[in-house]
């Protein structure tokens, strides 16, 4: 006789829900998506915005301590076509709270939420080593002189300027010099997704991080409100410190630090140009010439430079290429040392500078684009006597070049 054996059921556990939630925001229908229970390490966060324009804003709130900002998106990005992001939680204090998502501004209506934090970061969180020393270049020993680029105002995690990263990357210089402003404040997210996954940390990278084993970076002023964070991408670099490089001395200088005689700025450029070889190219953010105003705070480094030696200068923070006419210590006509700004990363770009006073040799504005320094005579390990440059856009079309002898 056959017997009929009747077993259980067993229930086979699907995969935790997601926590979801979805709410109005300034007219727009935002809704939030994190992964089910505590989140640890790096956490994509999908955000989805009925209109899918504007500007979004996310807070971690958590039930103890301060609130801490996020990242702000100003549209889409082109990874997602969404304001998704990812979260690198581990750069975050262990609790539970609430993430914050607004659009247009942190007064609008919020959507909120509940998430925990469980990274082992009970006080504090490991930061990334202070190896940034590391990471300087070498002796250049090729047969070509070195080429190095430079440009700023660009990592938003934007079409443009991720496609200015990507060309600069193609072209493949020995040094990058980043002028400054990773958006909007770089903070740890933003960092994270704006400029991208550092090379720095081991992988290929991604974005303008790709380029971060060979970047020699300056502070901008919408990252100064969180140093720690801008410290910690670049592996506990200091705000201004110098290298040499194809026999030229290169002063990455802190625009949002003093700059004014007796400062320890000021005579940290001192000494170095007290034994500077034939040509010396200084770069910081905020230039001190724009248009007809001049920053009184930066005067005092630019006359130092002038009357010691220097050669260039370049800057960023106008979102626009330019070149000036050789300057004194005064910024008037007749000097030596030039200015140029390489603000056209891609990101809000604008209309280019103006100066009544006949200093200015060329502007373009609305274009994103680079800056490409020749040092030449640094070929097979020489040192460097004159600068070549090329401003080029995105297509690495040259659109402006000059040159001068140290």
């Amino acid at each position: 006789m056959l017997v009929a054996l009747v077993l259980p059921l067993l229930a086979v556990p699907g995969p935790a829900s997601a926590a979801s939630s979805c709410g109005s925001s300034d007219g727009h229908t935002l809704c939030v998506t994190t992964p089910a229970g505590s989140l640890s390490g790096e956490v994509q966060v999908q955000i989805t915005n009925a209109s899918n324009s504007g500007k979004v804003i996310v807070t971690w709130r958590p039930s103890s301590g301060s609130a801490e900002y996020l990242i702000t998106r100003s549209r889409p990005s082109p990874q997602t076509n969404d304001y998704s992001f990812v979260w690198p939680t581990q750069k975050y204090r262990d609790g539970s709270g609430v993430l914050r998502v607004q659009h247009g501004s942190t007064s609008k209506t919020p959507v909120d939420v509940p998430v925990t934090l469980s990274n082992g970061n009970a006080s504090g969180f490991d930061h990334n080593p202070n190896d940034w020393a590391d990471f300087l270049p070498g002796p250049w020993q090729a047969s070509a002189d070195p080429v190095v680029a430079a440009s700023g105002d660009g990592p938003a995690d934007e079409a443009v300027p991720n496609g200015l990263a990507a060309s600069i990357a193609a072209a493949n210089p020995a040094l990058f010099l980043f002028l400054g402003d990773i958006y909007e404040q770089g903070t740890f997210t933003e960092n994270r997704n704006a400029y991208g996954v550092s090379a720095l940390d081991g992988t290929a990278g991604t974005l303008w991080g790709a380029l971060a084993t060979k970047t020699v970076p300056t502070l901008g002023n919408h990252e100064a409100p969180h140093p720690v964070d801008w410290t910690d991408y670049w592996h506990g670099r200091p705000r201004f410190t110098s290298l040499r490089f194809g026999g030229v001395l290169f002063l990455d200088l802190d625009s949002n630090a003093p700059m004014k005689a007796g400062s320890a700025q000021y005579a940290f450029v001192q000494d170095a140009l007290a034994t500077a070889p034939p040509c010396v190219v200084a770069f910081w953010h905020a230039p001190v010439l724009s248009n007809d105003s001049v920053s009184s705070s930066k005067l005092p480094m630019w006359a130092l430079l002038a009357n010691n030696g220097g050669d260039l200068v370049l800057n960023g923070h106008r979102h626009s290429m330019a070149e000036y006419r050789p300057l004194t210590a005064n910024l008037q006509l007749g000097g030596h040392m030039v200015e140029l700004i390489s603000g056209a990363g891609g990101h809000s770009l604008g209309k280019g500078v103006s100066d009544s006073k006949g200093r200015l040799e060329w502007t373009l504005g609305k274009v994103a684009g680079a800056l490409y320094l020749t040092l030449d005579g640094a070929a097979s390990g020489g040192t460097a006597t004159s600068i070549d440059w090329v401003f080029r856009d995105a297509s690495q079309a040259a659109r402006q070049s000059g040159s001068l002898t140290c």
